[in-house]
């Protein structure tokens, strides 16, 4: 037998669909929530192990992003700030990128390092000028990778490959830097706003706090879909629910894996590794990005992250988060790693503890990165059946927000 009727059923409780369900609770609109997995926030999801707070992969938050500022609390989440710039390894060597008008003393330092052209440093005067208006996407730029872009810019290709592409490969999840130069500058222009930021208990948070709004019993934990059809889902314990308006929240691939008709290409996502390890050895006190600019890796960038919250591990515990681009599966990849640490870190790497190893396939959709049309791929499927994603607007945070925005909108102008 059917379930009873309700008005609205999101399949999903990520980022997306929980800003959808946002702004459904507000406009008092009754709904079920149905998440598969056991907890909320999808792919924006934290663990506790051995004290220890470790984010499924490594995630920062940009507080520039405009939806996100609209949605979040940010003193609720209590963010805490990454260093404004970062440290670049290169044949044994360290050098500090610093963002001149937060840390105008280290910039001073390093102002005659020669490990950038001068001529690259003039030219990211000019990138920072380019964006100074930039507050979202800007779609009706040309439509180039990002790469191409910065070459067309003037910049030269050391810097490109000492810089760029280790920061904007760890953002992007691939060093080619073919993703949209209409992302890259958007996100350039976020992280020269406000540099990044973590939530001091986690990324977690972020999704928490976007949940405990739900009204009682609208959430669904443990609760797979297995197929939909105009005004009706099967739940995968064969529950069948009647609803006159659906709204798909989940990954692009379960999108179409429960729309096969769908009769858009699904193209395999981008994946990362996470691999996090432990200390209670001295280390340096800045929570400061550090990348790969030999670009041999396999590490493309490492932070000690508990340098920018002590909530992130047991007192006088180091949590340190180690990114590679991809998913090799090498017996020996942790050995690996531990040598480029040591050569980044000092030789107490060598006694670093091995917490846990994430490797997330489809950490991100890949067709919505290569180009970003005028507009945001259709919200809307049929009478009565949504969508909403990062992949749907762009990939982002504040593209998953947008896009729950954007899905609620047209359920309640369907309503209307």
């Amino acid at each position: 037998m059917p379930s009873p009727t309700p008005s609205i059923v999101i399949i999903g409780a990520g980022l997306s669909g929980l800003a959808c369900a946002r702004i459904l609770t507000k406009a008092g609109v009754p709904f079920t929530i149905h998440e598969a997995s056991d907890a909320v926030g999808g792919r924006v999801r934290s663990d506790r192990v051995d004290g220890f707070t470790l984010d499924r992969g490594f995630q920062v938050m940009l507080p520039s992003y405009p939806e996100a500022r609209r949605v979040l609390d940010y003193d609720g989440l209590n963010l805490r700030p990454l260093y404004r710039g970062s440290d670049v390894h290169y044949k044994h060597q360290t050098h500090r990128f610093a963002d001149p008008l937060h840390h105008p003393i280290d910039a001073l330092k390093n102002i005659n390092d020669n490990f950038i052209p001068w001529r690259d440093k003039w030219h990211s005067l000019l990138l920072l000028k380019e964006v100074t208006s930039t507050y979202s996407i800007e779609r009706r730029i040309e439509e180039m990778e990002t790469e191409d872009y910065l070459q067309d810019f003037g910049f030269s290709e050391t810097m490109i490959d000492r810089f760029f592409r280790p920061f904007f490969g760890g953002v992007f999840l691939e060093k080619d830097l073919r993703t949209s130069a209409r992302m890259f500058l958007f996100l350039y222009s976020m992280f020269l706003r406000s540099g990044a930021a973590l939530p001091a208990h986690g990324m977690q948070a972020i999704s928490d706090q976007l949940a405990v709004a739900l009204p009682p019993g609208s959430l669904h934990l443990n609760s797979p879909v297995s197929a939909v059809r105009t005004g009706e889902v099967t739940l995968s314990n064969g529950q069948v629910i009647q609803a006159k308006h659906i709204v798909i929240a989940t990954s692009e691939e379960v999108a179409h894996r429960l729309l096969p008709d769908l009769g858009e290409k699904l193209v395999p996502g981008r994946s990362t590794t996470c691999m996090y390890f432990s200390t209670d050895q001295k280390l340096a006190k800045e929570a400061i990005l550090h990348l790969d600019g030999d670009g041999r890796g396999p590490v493309n960038n490492a932070c000690v992250i508990s340098n920018a919250s002590p909530h992130l591990a047991p007192a006088g515990q180091h949590l340190i988060s180690t990114s590679i681009i991809g998913a090799p599966s090498s017996n020996e990849l942790e050995g690996v790693v531990r040598e480029q640490m040591i050569d980044w870190f000092g030789p107490g790497a060598r006694e670093w503890k091995h917490l846990r190893t994430y490797q997330i396939r489809n950490a991100q959709p890949e067709s919505r990165q290569l180009k970003l049309g005028l507009k945001s791929l259709n919200n809307v499927l049929a009478p009565g059946l949504y969508r909403c994603g990062d992949y749907v607007e762009d990939v982002s945070i504040n593209g998953a927000l947008l896009s729950g925005r954007h899905a609620a909108e047209a359920v309640l102008a369907s309503l209307a």
